[in-house]
């Protein structure tokens, strides 16, 4: 199941994204509604800024708590999943899912796979990007690449009005924070996104869904950012416990 598309951004949306609409005043001293194509506009214009953020960022880090209802297989997981990035292809994460465990790092030229628990590893040679090396990977891991790479892709934001569909959602409540809610509806793919109201525009909250068949799978994402990584000359280097073989 291909990942679709993502996101990042920088640029103040004053106090509300409510505001993405552009106010006019009529006459008779009411405010008239905005136009839908002006309110997709500036929908596109506040994700494309997310998605800037994204992208120039040189380095990320972030941790996200998971759940994926897949209605073909019968299955729920849960989890949470540490991500530590540098362009082009550098990264350690971190998965966890009741009794498992998976930890990829590329160094940029070689990309493992540990297993803890199983005391074993595998080496790959690492791709040229950290959407490839994370295609490299199956099971828990492969599944969240969903999410990043809707966090870098910008296909779909190019297609709204003719394959994607675009609207804002209510905002709410993540944790602490109140996000900003947009929905984005590309072929089979339907993506809630909601963007934390600050001075970065952050996803907090992202809820995916997608179809094979008759079959549905939904995945829910709370994401918390790490405002300066914490990256070593350790993070991206893997040294093999002891006891532990390679396959």
């Amino acid at each position: 199941m291909h990942l679709a598309r993502l996101l990042f951004s920088i640029i103040l949306l004053q106090t509300s994204v409510s505001c993405w609409a552009q106010e006019t005043k009529p006459k008779s001293d009411t405010v008239a509604a905005p136009t839908t194509a002006t309110a997709t506009a500036d929908a596109v214009g506040v994700l494309r800024k997310m998605h800037g953020h994204l992208i120039a960022a040189k380095d990320l880090e972030l941790t996200t708590n998971f759940r994926s209802v897949d209605t073909g297989l019968g299955t729920t997981r849960s989890g949470k999943v540490h991500y530590i990035l540098r362009k082009p292809n550098l990264m350690r994460v971190t998965a966890t899912l009741a009794n498992e465990k998976l930890v990829v790092v590329s160094d940029g030229k070689i990309l493992t796979i540990h297993e803890p628990n199983k005391r074993r590893y595998r080496e790959f040679d690492a791709k040229d990007s950290i959407v490839g090396n994370l295609y490299l990977t199956a099971g828990l891991v492969g599944k969240q690449v969903r999410m990043i790479d809707f966090f870098w892709s910008v296909d779909y934001l190019a297609s709204v009005g003719g394959h994607a569909k675009l609207k804002k959602l209510p905002s709410r409540k993540v944790g602490a924070k109140t996000c900003d809610g947009f929905n984005i509806k590309y072929h089979d793919d339907d993506w809630s996104v909601w963007l934390e109201r600050s001075n970065v525009l952050l996803p907090c909250l992202l809820i995916s869904k997608s179809t094979d068949g008759n079959a549905l799978t939904t995945q829910t994402n709370t994401v918390a950012w790490k405002a300066k990584p914490n990256i070593t000359a350790n993070t991206f280097r893997f040294v093999a416990p002891k006891a532990h073989k390679k396959d």
